[in-house]
């Protein structure tokens, strides 16, 4: 149920989006998927009725986004484009990656996956654009993920994780009850 709403909602992101890419350029594609992602998220939650969820996302979408502006002010990384020197983390992209991260850890990576693919996608547009490097979209990747990880609670009572190391391999399991 969860991966078929998860998956309809991307693709009307995508649909609603469609005139703008053929339309435009693919950073306004990047734009509106930054943009989309997060409000369909939120939609989505208010819809199923997960006030408590919907609350949770909004906790992570604000700590990602005020996490990316701290850093983009003290880091002083220099875009690609020599614009500013406010590259590090890309805001763009910790957006969709707070979307998908929280969707990942409250209902799991199988529901999650084609919103990575499209917070991926938002990344290569700034990339493209010469407003970020890969190295930004990774950061705003991980300032998402580590938001989520402190402020979301999956909603199934067990939760299985791979584990990789540089000396291990193995299975994260955490039961709630």
């Amino acid at each position: 149920m969860h991966a078929c709403l998860a998956a309809l909602v991307f693709l009307l992101c995508l649909l609603v989006g469609a005139h703008e890419v053929r339309a435009d350029s693919q950073r306004q594609a990047g734009d509106f998927l930054a943009t989309a992602m997060p409000l369909a998220t939120l939609g989505t939650e208010l819809f199923r009725g997960d006030r408590e969820g919907a609350w949770q996302f909004t906790m992570t979408f604000a700590a990602s986004i005020a996490t990316t502006e701290v850093l983009q002010r003290t880091t002083h990384v220099e875009r690609p484009d020599r614009s500013n020197d406010h590259s590090f983390p890309s805001g763009h992209a910790a957006r969709a990656f707070s979307s998908a991260a929280y969707v990942r850890q409250r209902h799991g990576f199988d529901v999650a996956w084609p919103m990575y693919i499209a917070a991926l996608y938002v990344g290569y547009t700034r990339v493209e654009a010469d407003r970020h490097s890969w190295t930004d979209v990774a950061g705003a990747a991980l300032v998402s993920e580590l938001a989520a990880w402190w402020l979301v609670e999956p909603e199934s009572k067990v939760v299985v994780m791979p584990m990789v190391g540089r000396r291990y391999v193995g299975v994260h399991l955490a039961a709630r009850w």
